[in-house]
């Protein structure tokens, strides 16, 4: 089963918890929105398109739409993985393309933490989902 991605419902929910905090519309704002996209940048869309007026106020409102589609997303992504048993396809300690898988990551499903290959930098690791990481 795939992982799930960014849906346009996921949108329309973070719109709608955006347009409640400033006299705005919810099916605009997904209508303009892109994932990933700052308040800055959908304030822009909504005005050359929407032909809305806003303020600073309303911009940062919007830079919040992000955020919760992030959560949104994640929290779809911890559901599928607990829906569907997924395993890691690859044991800790394996050499991939990007390094050496030193650990699952508990924070974010599906994702090892990944020494860079060549980083000598403590503490600094990558993230790579399952179906990325292919055995060097």
């Amino acid at each position: 089963m795939e992982r799930p991605k960014v849906t346009k419902e996921m949108i329309l929910e973070a719109a709608t918890k955006i347009a409640a905090n400033f006299d705005g519309d919810a099916e605009t704002i997904a209508e303009y929105y892109e994932h990933p996209m700052d308040g800055y940048q959908l304030a822009k869309e909504l005005d050359r398109n929407a032909y809305w007026d806003l303020t600073m106020s309303d911009v940062e409102e919007l830079d919040g739409m992000s955020s919760i589609v992030d959560r949104l997303h994640s929290e779809a992504e911890k559901m599928w993985f607990a829906n569907n048993n997924i395993q890691p396809p690859l044991p800790v300690g394996t050499a991939i393309k990007q390094g050496v898988i030193v650990d699952i990551y508990k924070y974010a499903a599906t994702r090892y933490s990944v020494k860079e290959n060549g980083c000598t930098q403590n503490g600094r690791f990558l993230l790579v989902k399952f179906e990325d990481a292919v055995a060097a």
